[in-house]
């Protein structure tokens, strides 16, 4: 671990707020079994008061900013049709990591079908590689929490910026830890492929049509490096405004939206 992510991680400074360019294709996560695979963005500059990195702002491909609202048309093969809310909460301590900042994230989904309410709180960092990484995560049904789960190092969520050259790809391995409702606990090692297959792409959504939206795709692979079809997302996002339309496991269409400067 490096002795400036040291410094930042007792600071509790992990507050997501820009990035820069993309790590370099076919990368590896560089630190294993614990951290961040990258530098948070914080602000300040030198001296100890943050690396000075220019945020994203109105360009990130993941906005965080507190007060954004994102709603989406869902259609899932078990859960059937139904609507998903999302809220960027704000900066806050991460649960079970005192002294440690993230950006919340709050989802909604009630999914009619089955008459459950689902819920997500997740905590996410955007990185100066221009990676969006997620902390920990808290699922609840029926405002009752079914599971906590958080990774080593922190798992890839999203990407906050292009990368200079595409396409572009970075695989990433990672172990998540899992304690479920009933105190019982879990541990997984999955590995995922992120590729940043191209930008400038037309999408229609009910929210609106988008000209500039980056396509990426997301692969879950097995122990033997194979790709599980039965897993791969593709998903676009679009500058200043975030995911649009997520398709794979199930689709989901942007509906409404609210970026919050």
């Amino acid at each position: 671990m490096r002795r400036s992510w040291v410094a930042v991680f007792a600071a509790g400074w992990l507050v997501a707020c820009g990035g820069n360019s993309l790590p370099a294709g076919d990368s590896q996560d560089p630190t294993p079994g614990g951290g961040l695979p990258g530098e948070p963005v914080v602000p300040g500059g030198p001296d100890g008061q943050g690396n000075g990195e220019e945020p994203t702002g109105a360009q990130s491909l993941w906005p965080l900013t507190a007060g954004s609202t994102w709603t989406y048309d869902i259609q899932d093969p078990v859960e059937g049709n139904f609507q998903k809310q999302v809220t960027v909460v704000g900066p806050g301590e991460v649960p079970g990591q005192p002294g440690i900042n993230a950006v919340q994230v709050h989802s909604r989904q009630d999914r009619v079908r089955n008459g459950t309410l689902y819920e997500e709180y997740s905590w996410q960092v955007e990185l100066t590689n221009g990676l969006v990484v997620r902390l920990r995560e808290d699922d609840y049904r029926n405002g009752q929490q079914v599971r906590s789960t958080t990774w080593s190092p922190a798992t890839v969520k999203s990407v906050a910026s292009v990368p200079d050259a595409l396409p572009w790809t970075y695989k990433s391995d990672v172990l998540e830890h899992i304690t479920l409702g009933d105190g019982s606990k879990d541990q997984k090692d999955p590995t995922y492929i992120w590729k940043v297959l191209e930008s400038g792409v037309t999408v229609t959504t009910r929210a609106g049509t988008f000209t500039n939206a980056v396509k990426i795709q997301r692969d879950k692979v097995n122990n033997n490096g194979e790709v599980k079809p039965d897993k791969t997302r593709f998903y676009w996002l679009v500058p200043g405004i975030g995911k649009v339309r997520e398709e794979g496991e199930r689709t989901e269409d942007l509906a409404a939206y609210d970026i919050k400067p």
